[in-house]
């Protein structure tokens, strides 16, 4: 597959991601949102043709959800809460040429969002604590329930034999 074909297969599947995200099975009040596997397809172009092309993808994802529904109070909460950890999903290219890579780039990738918006929720939002709760307790278990609540889900989903095979057949299609 040339570069051409592989920046537009990048931009399908970050189209795919982008409208899979407006899909929100749950919607949590202060942000955040369990959609239908769109970091999944963010992580894609990365397993697909390698980190520099899932770490393009992904940025240019960040960027998309920074203009669709901006809450930015401190540029350093904008990189928190938008370019890290959506871009950190070009991390999966590390993983394309394991065993079970798309389960360890994918995780690694929750992990790091997960991590990025615990820690600007920390340092920005600490007052929205409830008053019983501890903020750093309060902001891991608010990032979590949505976070590591759609990265089961998506592991699940591909773990499907079907989808994993697709996703296989495809990666070495795609080299």
């Amino acid at each position: 597959m040339n570069k051409l074909n592989k920046f537009a297969m990048s931009a399908l599947l970050i189209a795919l991601a982008f409208v899979l995200s407006l899909i929100k099975l749950l919607h949590l009040p202060f942000g955040g949102s369990i959609t239908m596997f769109s970091m999944l397809f963010i992580a894609l172009p990365s397993y697909f043709f390698g980190v520099k092309y899932g770490f393009l993808a992904s940025f240019i994802y960040s960027l998309l959800q920074l203009l669709v529904d901006p809450y930015v109070i401190h540029p350093m909460q904008l990189f928190l809460d938008y370019i890290l950890p959506f871009t950190c999903f070009g991390v999966a290219g590390y993983f394309r040429n394991k065993k079970n890579g798309i389960y360890a780039g994918y995780v690694l990738g929750c992990v790091i969002r997960f991590l990025s918006s615990s820690l600007s929720g920390y340092i920005f939002f600490k007052e929205y604590a409830p008053e019983a709760w501890n903020p750093i307790v309060y902001t891991v278990a608010y990032n979590g329930s949505y976070i590591f609540t759609e990265c089961v889900l998506t592991i699940i989903f591909i773990s499907i034999k079907q989808i994993n095979n697709l996703i296989e057949e495809y990666r070495v299609k795609w080299k």
